[in-house]
């Protein structure tokens, strides 16, 4: 019995590397997709109330080659401030990341005024890229957005970061 119990646990961590020598080396999705946030309808009337929203992080992470085109959308009837971008009603700013940064910039949808967009150099293959994997995995990269790719294209600004 106890034989069969290591044998067990033997093959569990063969498994075990295997799986992460994959995620390790294998590549990463060929396409890059972009992170969408939306602005909804009566944000702007709900924030001058005091209420808190949840539409951006305070933190917006985003890795070059995988997920390095950041789209912000304004459904809402008032305009607001992201970074440098005032946000008209009903329009989309889409931002490509073509470099490592980190912004902070003024933010008028979060309490604290804020927003750090951090763009991220695509992990190597290897150690860097499975803890890239895992953290992904864990959800630390960075919010669920409320879409996984813009569908449409931007009808107003770009900009290339």
């Amino acid at each position: 019995m106890r034989r069969a119990a290591v044998v067990g646990l033997a093959l569990v961590v063969v498994a075990v590397c295997v799986a992460a020598a994959a995620a390790a080396f294998v590549p990463l999705p060929a396409a890059s997709t972009a992170l969408v946030y939306t602005i909804p309808p009566g944000a702007g009337s709900r924030l001058q109330r005091g209420e808190t929203l949840n539409i951006l992080p305070g933190v917006v992470r985003l890795t070059l080659g995988v997920q390095d085109v950041l789209v912000i959308e304004n459904n809402d009837d008032v305009s607001h401030q992201v970074g440098p971008i005032i946000l008209l009603p009903n329009q989309t700013y889409r931002i490509p990341f073509r470099r490592p940064v980190q912004y902070k910039y003024a933010c008028t949808l979060h309490a604290s005024g804020q927003l750090t967009i951090v763009a991220a150099p695509t992990p190597a293959a290897g150690w860097d890229r499975l803890r890239w994997r895992v953290a992904r995995y864990l959800g630390a990269l960075g919010a669920e957005s409320t879409r996984a790719e813009a569908t449409r294209a931007p009808r107003t600004h770009m900009e290339d970061a």
